[in-house]
């Protein structure tokens, strides 16, 4: 068993009396996500267990972590109790829900700027419910969403400050495994050291967060990049990039504590979409140059791309994505490439999205499966549909019940298993 007396703190007496620890560390395990913060409050032993991080590595061990997909989206009309719960609810529960929706009722009133507003919504894939985050104030328009499984938290970097439409150094924390059952222990981080917002970001190892690339307040295309450790709450300059890249993507390795910047365009470029990505190597403080990784010009990775799930050999160093594309695009199904220090290599697998070149798609991945929001106004508009990829024939695309305070198109996504 992962969660001991020793790593959950000092503990006295049994977690169940009459029950070995390892059995009662089973039972313990077992509680569904939204009542931890209530079992914490059982006994001072029980708090330790249920906060210590081996305690989520136990949930997934014996498969009862739940899986939550976290949306920066829109807010539409706010969503109802019911359908967020899909159920009866307790009278705390429901205190807190007409606190989140007078919250968002107060997001939603007219502004004289008149630009949307902007939430963190969360789907929770093991029970199928939806809920909406409460923060004390308003997030940054299109801030990057990025988790970090092993620190349990779920980050909102950048992006755009909803009054004057200026890129912020805004970043705040989440804490999903210290706070409350539904994840509302919330804080402000240490800025970043550069205003950016359409930026390429990824959580790299156990407590690390990359940012590089977007653009600043005179729309120009950044090289710079940085790092933020979120334990302790700092931010450390990175050398810069090669060349500028706006609407960049950022992902980890999958083996190696290495950033893959993928794609992104120059300042004299706008929209024209580059083939080439950058790669830094934290061993050697550099970044490398990696070719032909994306084959499409007119369109950005951004809600293109997802990280893949596979399993690598000892020997594999670099990350497998998967690419989304229309039903109509041409592309080859499948390829690989090295970067020019011949250390890293990104491989990439097309999944074909059941929509066509007209509609609005922005895609991703959650607990090993392809998932998909539809927009565009078409006959699938406002649905999200997942396939599992791990069947032979590639699987099929099945809908997901997706509420209509749930269906504006995100524009960052990342998944936390709790």
């Amino acid at each position: 068993m992962g969660v001991s007396k020793k790593k959950s703190g000092e503990i006295r007496g049994d977690l169940i009396p009459g029950l070995p620890e390892e059995l009662a560390i089973e039972c313990l395990v077992r509680v569904p996500f939204q009542f931890h913060s209530s079992i914490k409050s059982v006994c001072r032993s029980w708090k330790c267990v249920i906060s210590s991080r081996s305690f989520i590595k136990e949930r997934i061990g014996f498969g009862k972590a739940e899986s939550l997909l976290c949306l920066v989206q829109p807010l539409t009309s706010p969503p109802s109790p019911a359908m967020i719960e899909g159920g009866e609810m307790s009278q705390k529960k429901k205190e807190e829900e007409e606190g989140e929706s007078q919250m968002t009722q107060q997001l939603l009133q007219p502004r004289i700027t008149g630009t949307p507003l902007y939430g963190l919504s969360v789907y929770n894939a093991t029970l199928d419910t939806w809920h909406r985050v409460a923060i004390p104030e308003r997030i940054p328009l299109f801030c990057e969403c990025v988790a970090i499984q092993d620190a349990g938290k779920v980050l909102l970097i950048g992006g755009w400050d909803p009054e004057t439409l200026q890129p912020v150094r805004d970043v705040f924390v989440l804490d999903f495994f210290a706070g409350e059952g539904s994840g509302r222990r919330f804080r402000r981080g240490r800025p970043m050291s550069a205003a950016r917002s359409f930026f390429a970001c990824a959580s790299v190892g156990s407590t690390k967060v990359y940012v590089a690339g977007g653009h600043d307040d005179q729309k120009n295309a950044l090289r710079s990049a940085e790092v933020y450790d979120v334990e302790k709450d700092e931010w450390s300059m990175l050398p810069p990039m090669t060349e500028g890249r706006d609407e960049c993507h950022g992902f980890s390795m999958a083996t190696d504590p290495g950033f893959c910047v993928l794609s992104g365009y120059g300042t004299e470029t706008q929209g024209q979409f580059r083939s080439d990505g950058e790669i830094y190597d934290p061993i050697t403080n550099s970044w490398s140059t990696i070719e032909n990784v994306w084959p499409f010009p007119d369109l950005s990775p951004r809600g293109r791309t997802a990280a893949a799930a596979a399993e690598f050999p000892g020997d594999f160093r670099g990350c497998r994505l998967w690419c989304f594309i229309d039903s109509e695009r041409q592309s080859q199904p499948h390829w690989e490439v090295e970067d020019d220090s011949m250390k890293w290599k990104v491989i990439m697998d097309t999944i074909r999205l059941p929509v066509t070149t007209m509609t609005s798609v922005f895609a991703g991945s959650l607990s090993g499966q392809a998932v998909a929001m539809i927009g565009g106004g078409g006959e699938e508009s406002g649905t999200m549909m997942v396939k599992t990829t791990a069947e032979k024939n590639g699987g099929k695309w099945s809908h997901v019940n997706t509420p209509s305070g749930f269906s504006s198109l995100p524009f960052s996504c990342s998944s936390i298993y709790v």
